[in-house]
């Protein structure tokens, strides 16, 4: 009889918990709990880096937008019964709870773009690192791969904190390869908790410069930034840019490459085009600033030549730079 008893007994476990370990290394954010009954699929956090969040333009077209900060996104799996809608209600008390909360976004079931959501918030190139899913790319990479998506964007502010807050809700659907979560609900939280990145990579001026193109041949400089995604000089890098043309001025023989790099996030192609208009954009300048044209030469290799790891902000951080690379007179 008892062992009849223990085995019911882990039978029930194994049917009402089967899937209740969290994923190693996973948490919740400290300040917005899950809903009661989910566990964690998948997670990611970085100290400083952007966010894909949805919104409408005045004109009702769906744009991206990209703040930057402290960003976790977390995976969780609801349990059996509970429907996106249910799960954005309980969201929307959460964060209501937390502080001042503005909804910017929303949208359910046919009113939402379904590849949209997909393709924005879960590209192979963004993922949530998962574990233990069969094929993770297939369980929202398509829009086909779900049902009845909801989706919210929320800015909330707090007494001490900003945040942008976005929710993703949609049901597996049947088709699904990882068949154990079909009508299951999934939801995808991003919380970016918004911080100005504190750059510790050392300043360049023109000395430095040329006895690093002296001693390698190259010099990296870390103190000229660009808008994030785009190929607009930040008002910080005049003074790296002014040391530049010193250098050159100084030395009127020295011809250079202007190397463009990237990170490793988003595709090749967009990275290295991305690499040379920002390439572009320096040459410019320092041309503007009376350099001859015919002793620079932008170039943009993407993120091909890492001198980080790409895993996490600090290494990708070092990897978004400008290199100055000597030039030869008859290249």
């Amino acid at each position: 009889m008892r062992h009849y008893i223990l085995i019911l007994l882990s039978m029930i476990l194994f049917t009402t918990f089967g899937y209740a370990a969290d994923m190693p290394g996973s948490r919740d954010h400290p300040e917005i709990p899950r809903v009661a009954g989910s566990e964690i699929l998948g997670f990611e956090y970085n100290e400083y880096d952007a966010a894909n969040f949805l919104k409408a333009d005045t004109s009702k077209k769906i744009t991206v937008v990209n703040p930057e900060g402290k960003r976790m996104r977390i995976l969780y799996l609801a349990k059996s019964g509970d429907k996106p809608l249910m799960v954005q209600k309980n969201y929307d008390a959460a964060l209501r709870d937390l502080g001042n909360a503005n909804e910017i976004y929303s949208c359910k079931n046919t009113g939402c773009n379904s590849h949209l959501l997909a393709t924005t918030l879960w590209t192979r190139n963004t993922m949530v690192p998962t574990e233990g899913l069969t094929h993770p790319f297939y369980l929202l990479g398509f829009s086909h791969n779900f049902t009845s998506p909801a989706y919210r964007y929320i800015d909330v502010t707090t007494d001490s904190a900003r945040y942008h807050v976005g929710v993703f809700a949609a049901v597996i659907a049947a088709n699904n390869s990882n068949k154990n979560f079909s009508e299951r609900t999934v939801m995808l939280i991003e919380i970016l908790e918004v911080s100005n990145f504190e750059a510790t990579l050392e300043f360049v001026d023109a000395s430095e410069m040329q006895q690093q193109i002296v001693e390698t041949g190259h010099v990296a400089l870390y103190g000229i930034q660009f808008d994030h995604d785009k190929a607009t000089l930040r008002p910080e890098s005049e003074e790296t840019i002014t040391e530049i043309v010193k250098a050159l001025k100084s030395d009127p023989t020295l011809l250079l490459y202007v190397v463009g790099h990237t990170d490793d996030v988003g595709s090749l192609s967009y990275n290295q085009d991305l690499s040379l208009k920002r390439a572009n954009t320096v040459v410019e300048v320092l041309v503007a600033a009376g350099i001859e044209s015919s002793r620079l030469t932008a170039l943009g290799v993407g993120p091909a030549a890492p001198v980080s790891s790409n895993e996490i902000e600090a290494g990708r951080a070092k990897n978004r730079r400008v290199e100055l690379v000597k030039r030869r007179a008859d290249d």
